[in-house]
């Protein structure tokens, strides 16, 4: 048996609206477990977020429900979240019959995507959630307000000082001389996060991958970012 037939999951993702561009982050660890639960191994070079049809997305949870739908949502037609919701329960449901995983697991997998939204013939830019826990419906976030789905094993001791961490250290995109600037930051603040985090939680890596999606259409993903890395860059390109 190898790694790819056992249950695996995700850890933490994070996701950030500043009007201008939108901030994906995840860290780059998979768990992978015997059938008792146990844990067998780690890999802390998994790419966790993706382009799709309507922008970026990432996702935290079961690895292999995961990526069921981000494939879905990279090689089908998306053009609204009301799709989106769909493909999202189709897939909960068919995996559960065919993984036979817990309902807890399917419970605690979930995902944080980007996309343009036309208003008033212009467009906009929208962070949206789905998760069991938030109810059977995508959540979108304002500006500003950060998307977080917590690794399975953290406690409200730990998610709590993870939100407002986050809500503490988030600047406006104006407050910065250009998207670089802005990324940078977020970016050390996000890396500092995790790592102070990760003694606590297990699942959960030092190596962290980072996404970023503009008002333009521009989308760019970086390469894993190792614990030696001081800068995170990224290239941005037109469309998806």
């Amino acid at each position: 048996m190898s790694l790819d037939d056992l249950p695996s999951t995700m850890t933490i993702a994070i996701g950030i609206n500043f009007g201008a561009y939108i901030l994906l982050a995840a860290d780059t660890r998979t768990t992978y477990y015997n059938p008792n639960g146990g844990v067998i191994s780690y890999e802390d070079d998994s790419v966790k977020i993706q382009k799709t049809s309507m922008g970026l997305i990432t996702g935290a949870g079961s690895t292999e429900l995961i990526d069921r739908v981000k494939k879905r949502l990279k090689e089908e037609d998306v053009r609204n979240t009301n799709q989106v919701l769909s493909i999202i329960r189709e897939e909960r449901r068919l995996y559960q019959h065919l993984s036979g995983l817990e309902q807890r697991i399917i419970e605690n997998t979930g995902w944080i995507f980007s996309y343009l939204k036309p208003v008033d013939g212009n467009y906009t830019l929208r962070l949206a959630t789905y998760h069991p826990r938030l109810g059977d419906g995508i959540g979108l976030f304002a500006e500003h307000d950060p998307a977080v789905i917590f690794p399975q094993e953290a406690t409200e001791e730990v998610a709590k000082p993870i939100g407002d961490f986050l809500k503490e250290s988030i600047r406006p995109f104006e407050q910065f001389g250009s998207l670089g600037d802005s990324l940078q930051y977020h970016w050390s603040k996000i890396v500092a996060l995790i790592r102070a985090i990760r003694p606590r939680c297990n699942s959960i890596s030092s190596f962290l991958q980072i996404g970023v999606h503009t008002a333009e259409h521009l989308t760019g993903i970086s390469p894993i970012v190792k614990d030696t890395d001081d800068i995170v860059s990224l290239d941005l390109t037109a469309g998806i």
